[in-house]
């Protein structure tokens, strides 16, 4: 619990204190040549192509947006696929693990064309056309609901209006895929936009979260709301102390790392058996990546109400929503498909909560491993990443199957021992025109129709 505790104090002192220049000391002992190069440069160091566009909100932030265009070995793109990235952190997430196994490698390689955005205030979007980020408090006076109704559509209507095309699919974890829902329930136009959502361990109710951080933020919260302006600073920034001390710990010397894994999983939710030695460095080297600290708390308010507007205090929710807590969002109004992927051991979005989730929307279904150490993280960053999950997203985008819609939610339950055996979907796999439907155990009729029609089409 102590250093739970002090990894969220951490987070929000070194926005006074600031982060120590420790890469000035120790940037010549990187253990990986990969471990802070800046999204553009490390997919250049992998062997891909990679484009940066900018897009400006109406309340003009300068969003940083990145574009792996499809590889020379496909002829004409598949569609478009747009990652967004998680809470604190940036698009780099999708590069991370490396060629072959790290997502949006995998879709570009697979003949997608992919566009990867960063929200404002983190380490690639800290821009405004008249705020400056280090000197005006302003800049920080956001939190998921502004990042869902300004940031997405403003990069959502960038890449379709760039590619001329007129829908996207949309693979995002964690608050990536909150941002998406928020967004369809207040503008239901982005439903046409949007084919079909992937969530990546989706965070929406958190009743049954077991990660200590967002607990204790569920506690500070309703204190610190009170406080207003104040919550306008910048946490978790990438070079602040928090990011800093990880990678001296975790990317100076591979010897550390029986003894990094505590301040790193305090933070991060750390899996040594899916977050491997060499991936580690690349990990801290890049995250965390900032955000607000109305941001960081608002995911206490959702603790404590649920998937609501933010909370305000009581006399502003009456005078801003008619009742003294914030209402939840309606989410009636969200019609396109989404595909949930989940764990059992996911200690922050808890198969439960996303079950809920589930209940509230027209058409879903959700994919729950079976690997009891599979983690939160390690939908971004596990090395069975290409075993578990890009196959389940190739798979539906290759079908179009994700348009069923059910009267009950459909759970998937996904027996992984099997995935080292088979793979669903490679490269390999589809210049071949083959694939093998037994890469998973399906337990529920739906899914295996899925894959009994994809075998069909390929035959």
């Amino acid at each position: 619990m102590k250093f739970h505790v002090a990894a969220i104090v951490l987070c929000i002192v070194h926005t006074v204190c600031g982060g120590n220049d420790i890469e000035s000391v120790f940037g010549d002992f990187k253990v990986s040549p990969r471990q802070d190069l800046p999204f553009l440069e490390l997919a250049n160091y992998d062997g891909y192509t990679a484009e940066q566009h900018f897009v400006t909100t109406t309340d003009g932030y300068i969003l940083s947006l990145f574009r792996l265009p499809i590889q020379k070995n496909c002829d004409t793109s598949k569609g478009v696929i747009m990652f967004m990235h998680g809470l604190y952190l940036s698009g780099d997430d999708c590069l991370i693990p490396g060629p072959g196994k790290a997502h949006c490698y995998v879709y570009s390689d697979n003949c997608y064309d992919v566009w990867v955005p960063n929200v404002r205030g983190n380490f690639y979007s800290r821009n405004h056309t008249t705020l400056n980020p280090d000197r005006d408090s302003k800049f920080w006076d956001f939190s998921v609901d502004e990042l869902a109704v300004l940031d997405l559509p403003a990069v959502i209507d960038y890449v379709l209006l760039e590619t001329k095309e007129s829908q996207l699919s949309y693979v995002a974890h964690s608050q990536g895929v909150s941002m998406l829902l928020i967004l369809c329930a207040k503008k239901p136009e982005y439903n046409d936009k949007v084919k079909v959502g992937f969530g990546l361990s989706p965070t929406a109710w958190l009743d049954h979260s077991r990660f200590i951080v967002i607990q204790l933020q569920s506690i500070i919260a309703p204190g610190l709301t009170l406080t207003g302006p104040l919550l306008n600073l910048e946490v978790l920034k990438r070079g602040g102390l928090v990011q800093n001390s990880a990678e001296l710990l975790c990317g100076t010397t591979s010897l550390a790392y029986p003894f990094c894994s505590i301040l790193v999983f305090a933070v991060l939710g750390y899996n040594k058996f899916q977050i491997t030695d060499d991936v580690l460095p690349v990990v801290v080297g890049h995250t965390p990546s900032g955000t607000s600290l109305k941001n960081f708390i608002r995911w206490g308010q959702i603790q404590n109400n649920g998937f609501s507007e933010y909370d305000y205090g009581v006399l502003r929710n009456v005078a801003t929503y008619g009742t003294a807590r914030p209402p939840l969002y309606d989410l009636s109004g969200v019609t396109m498909p989404w595909v949930f992927l989940g764990s059992e051991n996911d200690y922050v979005a808890n198969v439960t909560d996303i079950k809920l989730l589930q209940s509230k929307l027209q058409k879903s279904s959700l994919c729950v491993l079976s690997d009891k150490t599979f983690g939160h993280l390690d939908f971004i960053y596990g090395k069975d990443i290409p075993n578990y999950l890009t196959p389940i997203v190739l798979s539906y985008l290759e079908t179009g199957s994700y348009t069923y819609t059910t009267t009950e939610p459909t759970t998937i339950y996904i027996d992984t021992s099997t995935a080292y055996k088979y793979r669903l979907l490679t490269k390999d796999l589809f210049s071949h025109a083959r694939t093998d439907h037994h890469a998973c155990l399906m337990r529920v009729g739906d899914f295996n129709l899925i894959i009994r029609n994809y075998k069909f089409r390929f035959q």
